[in-house]
């Protein structure tokens, strides 16, 4: 007997269609879950923006929580070309003259002449870093013999060979890096070696010494050969000098021209020396400029966070569609906690309300600001800080800052409203890809069986159908043979 090959073929049914109809029925709750499951994404994408616009909230109140980010300080100077100042969040608002009477120098000399190529000849000559006193700084030669004090650091002595340059014999001078820098020199006749110290200062002073005759032109040491070397008269000597000053007629030194440790948190960089004309007035104020930011960037984030609030739970009345949590008492209810912050008070401020100092909650929800209002409690000391950062230890009366920075954490942290909220979005998800894979899963098997039915009654219709025709056949074979 032959196999039906074909669902239908043994019953006349048009099988193929009676399945997929009764499938689709089957299928039919995929649908609505379908539907579902996009509801759920849509949410999921909304609170998701949600979650990072509170992140922005938490991360703003967390910056401006911080009382040391609203001490910051302006400084100014009123002849820059004489001095100019910097300040740091420690240094108080004052005022203050400066009067520069000199400069840090540094020691400079100059060796005679000898020469163009000419080589000094053999020897050792010594170098000693240290003070010179009762001399007359800037001057050609000293009102006093100047005497030497010698620095902590050890003399270093330096080996000259009868072949040495007076170029041969800078190099090797700084090659010992000792503080000393040394300059080969050429006057368009004569080569001379030039000598100053590294560092400004009175300290950083120097004396080069030698007990070899051939090096007596690079000697300098006034104290004890006043006449000779490099201290030869009409040879020009600048000895090392400190900076002198007056901050408010008192005398300040530095052996820089730096002056870092005067004022707390002030330094001064002294450029040019003053007159009485050109004394400097030094000014440093309160810089309101960054705490007016930081409530900026608070208002900011906030009123990003509140419209993405209003379009999830809004109801459009002229397209009938509603938002993505419309209804949904987390969310509204997290819109709610917010707005009832913001109408809360800061106690232990001058002004204890954000509508005190110009920020101002509208029907919305959102903020404005009422910038003269603000720029007056910018002025106002520290009145504006206090209403953000004051902490009195307790969640509601605190200032701001406090409030939403730690409303923002505990929200967002492990049991937190909106974790729990995205945990529920995520396992909402998850339920509905498994009752979809579900309803498939079961349509499949449905579908599986019906067909093996089909296939079976096709069979048994097929072998009725040629048992019909074997009777037919034999009565017809009877009828002949009786004719």
């Amino acid at each position: 007997m032959a196999t039906i090959s074909s669902t239908g073929i043994g019953s006349g049914l048009d099988v193929n269609s009676i399945v997929s109809q009764l499938v689709a029925l089957e299928k039919q709750p995929l649908k609505l879950l379908a539907v579902k499951a996009t509801n759920v994404q849509s949410q999921i994408s909304g609170f998701g923006q949600v979650q990072s616009q509170f992140a922005a909230l938490t991360d703003v109140a967390t910056r401006i929580s911080d009382p040391a980010v609203w001490i910051a300080r302006n400084a100014s100077s009123s002849n820059p070309a004489a001095a100019t100042i910097a300040v740091t969040s420690t240094a108080n608002a004052t005022s203050f003259s400066l009067d520069v009477d000199a400069l840090a120098g540094t020691q400079s000399v100059a060796s005679p002449g000898i020469a163009t190529g000419t080589k000094p000849g053999a020897g050792t000559l010594t170098l000693q870093l240290g003070m010179w006193t009762a001399a007359n700084p800037g001057g050609t030669s000293p009102t006093t013999t100047p005497t030497f004090g010698a620095g902590a650091a050890a003399s270093v002595s330096l080996t000259v060979a009868s072949t040495d340059t007076i170029a041969m014999i800078a190099a090797n001078i700084n090659k010992l890096n000792m503080g000393v820098v040394a300059t080969a020199f050429n006057d368009g006749t004569n080569d001379r070696l030039l000598l100053s110290s590294k560092s400004t200062g009175a300290a950083a002073g120097f004396k080069v010494t030698s007990a070899d005759a051939a090096l007596s032109g690079l000697v300098f040491d006034p104290q004890n050969s006043p006449a000779s070397g490099m201290s030869s008269v009409g040879i020009p000597v600048q000895y090392g000098q400190d900076a002198k000053a007056r901050i408010n007629g008192l005398a300040v030194t530095s052996a820089t021209n730096t002056l870092a440790n005067n004022i707390p948190g002030v330094t001064i960089n002294l450029l040019a020396t003053t007159t009485p004309t050109t004394s400097v007035s030094m000014a440093i104020s309160e810089d309101v400029t960054p705490g007016v930011k930081n409530v900026s960037d608070f208002v900011s984030a906030y009123n990003t966070l509140n419209t993405t609030l209003n379009d999830l739970t809004k109801y459009d009345a002229a397209t009938k569609t509603a938002g993505a949590f419309q209804g949904d008492s987390s969310v509204v209810g997290l819109q709610n906690m917010l707005r009832r912050m913001l109408g809360s008070s800061s106690l232990g401020a001058t002004s204890q309300h954000l509508s005190d100092v110009g920020i101002q909650l509208q029907v919305d929800g959102s903020l404005t600001i009422d910038t003269p209002k603000l720029s007056v409690a910018a002025n106002n000391g520290t009145s504006l800080q206090q209403l953000f950062t004051n902490d009195n230890g307790n969640a509601s009366t605190n200032g701001f800052a406090l409030k939403f920075r730690a409303f923002g954490t505990g929200v967002a942290a492990s049991g937190g409203a909106v974790t729990n909220k995205a945990a529920a979005l995520q396992k909402a998800l998850a339920t509905n890809t498994a009752a979809q894979t579900s309803v498939t899963d079961k349509a499949t098997l449905f579908e599986t069986r019906l067909r093996a039915q089909y296939t079976a009654l096709d069979v048994r219709m097929a072998q009725l159908n040629a048992l019909n025709s074997y009777v037919t056949q034999q009565v017809t074979t009877w009828n002949k043979s009786t004719a």
